[in-house]
């Protein structure tokens, strides 16, 4: 039997860290717990791909523990909805996780669960039937394994370019770059990351999700205001929730990089406009 870690949402799980208000193994224990609560989704998903379509937030690891190591295709919000059906089509999905405000993005005969509530319940979707999930009021689960494994060499998430390319990460993959940035960045659990990024972008979930939950920290995520008031609006949310390192995509000597700031750092290089707040940038 394979290690149970070897899988990113749990290997995150296990690390010990929070995303927003919520423990990360709580997030994970909501999404297996919608799994075996929900017979109509485990059909729906049988043999296929699932999809995530979610504001940035804790939801996104719930969404990833119910998708069951099947690979997740990561949609971006931004995207026209004829571009998001192209893509559930062509990656064969059986069902979104969305929320209920970004659902009429969605064809109509997809099966969706909401998740709205999440961690504290879902709602179930399929042609013919709505069903809501209680997602029960524990706190995390139980993770026995080696937090050193690697990965599993399957398909975890995929994401699509606007050329309509399809890119696809393992678990392994994601899990080694989380690791590497954990080492890199010297993130230990005292530490609270705010990230920059959205999570449809890989190399973001890796390094300024996964790796600081994987070290145990605290991870928030903000959506910078693409105007002249960024500076100001990082700042701000930075102090106000304590915040410890600055997590994005920055112009460094080196070039583009994904990385995080110590939040002085960090400071410094948003007053010299080194952060990069869309990809038009």
């Amino acid at each position: 039997m394979s290690d149970p870690l070897a899988l990113l949402p749990l290997a995150l799980a296990a690390g010990g860290g929070r995303w927003g208000s919520f423990d990360a193994a709580q997030l994970a224990a909501a999404g297996l717990t919608l799994l075996q609560r929900s017979a109509p989704l485990v059909r729906a998903l049988a043999g296929k791909r699932s999809a995530i379509l979610l504001p940035d937030g804790p939801a996104v690891l719930v969404a990833l523990a119910a998708s069951d190591g099947r690979g997740a295709v990561l949609l971006d919000r931004k995207a026209s909805p004829a571009s998001i059906a192209d893509q559930l089509a062509d990656a064969a999905v059986g069902a979104v996780f969305t929320v209920a405000a970004l659902a009429p993005r969605l064809p109509d005969d997809m099966p969706v669960v909401l998740l709205d509530d999440a961690p504290r319940t879902a709602c179930v979707i399929v042609p013919g039937r709505r069903m809501d999930v209680d997602l029960g009021s524990h706190h995390g689960i139980a993770l026995e394994g080696d937090t050193a494994t690697e990965g599993r060499d399957e398909e975890c998430i995929a994401v699509y370019a606007p050329s309509g390319r399809r890119t696809v990460r393992t678990h392994r993959e994601l899990i080694a770059d989380a690791r590497a940035a954990v080492a890199a960045l010297l993130l230990t659990p005292v530490d609270h990351v705010l990230c920059l990024l959205p999570y449809h972008d890989p190399e973001a979930l890796a390094v300024c999700v996964a790796a600081p939950l994987m070290a145990g920290a605290r991870v928030s995520v903000l959506t910078p205001r693409p105007d002249g008031d960024a500076v100001a609006h990082v700042s701000a949310a930075a102090e106000r929730d304590g915040v410890s390192m600055l997590a994005g995509r920055w112009h460094t000597d080196t070039g583009v990089r994904v990385t995080a700031y110590s939040l002085g750092h960090g400071a410094a290089e948003l007053r010299h406009g080194r952060l990069i707040l869309d990809a038009s940038d």
